[in-house]
């Protein structure tokens, strides 16, 4: 694969936005990264400030360019960004990946992620993007990411040495 085109604009549905990290969103994004239950369940720096942030935003052109990761922002119906959705993990033999998210604790409860990881996974299996499967890796004490996975139409294929739900 020579590297993953986003959409020309921004995806909308269900009042979710998400669309490329600016730079901008970097004191949203180290807040965000900075929260506990981000902290307990998402991949985050240790070093998770505004310089690390702008630095982590600067470095998602080039992981789409070299089509290791699409990193996007969540933004809620008034257009502040409120979280992350993204895949990773891409197998191309399988044409598979998986899908990540994460929610401020001001935005959870109500949908958002929900809706933001609906509209990624259906994105992500049109022809521009050519997958036929998103997967999502959960620890099975993570009850908020299992439910709305669930929600969001995904399944249990497996569960992995360690717990983790596939």
């Amino acid at each position: 694969m020579r590297g993953l085109v986003l959409p020309a604009s921004p995806l909308t549905g269900g009042g979710v936005t998400w669309r490329s990290w600016h730079e901008g969103d970097a004191e949203s994004l180290a807040f965000g990264w900075n929260e506990p239950e981000v902290r307990r369940w998402a991949s985050v720096p240790a070093d998770a400030g505004s310089e690390k942030a702008r630095d982590w935003i600067a470095g998602s052109s080039q992981r789409l360019k070299k089509a290791t990761a699409i990193d996007l922002a969540v933004l809620d119906h008034r257009g502040t960004v409120v979280g992350e959705v993204g895949l990773s993990n891409f197998d191309y033999s399988r044409r598979a990946a998986l899908i990540g998210w994460w929610l401020a604790k001001q935005a959870r409860g109500r949908g958002i992620a929900t809706q933001a990881v609906r509209l990624l996974v259906a994105w992500s299996l049109e022809p521009a993007l050519g997958l036929d499967s998103v997967l999502a890796r959960i620890h099975p004490e993570n009850d908020r990411s299992l439910v709305l996975a669930e929600r969001a139409g995904f399944r249990v294929l497996s569960v992995q040495h360690g717990g983790e739900v596939i």
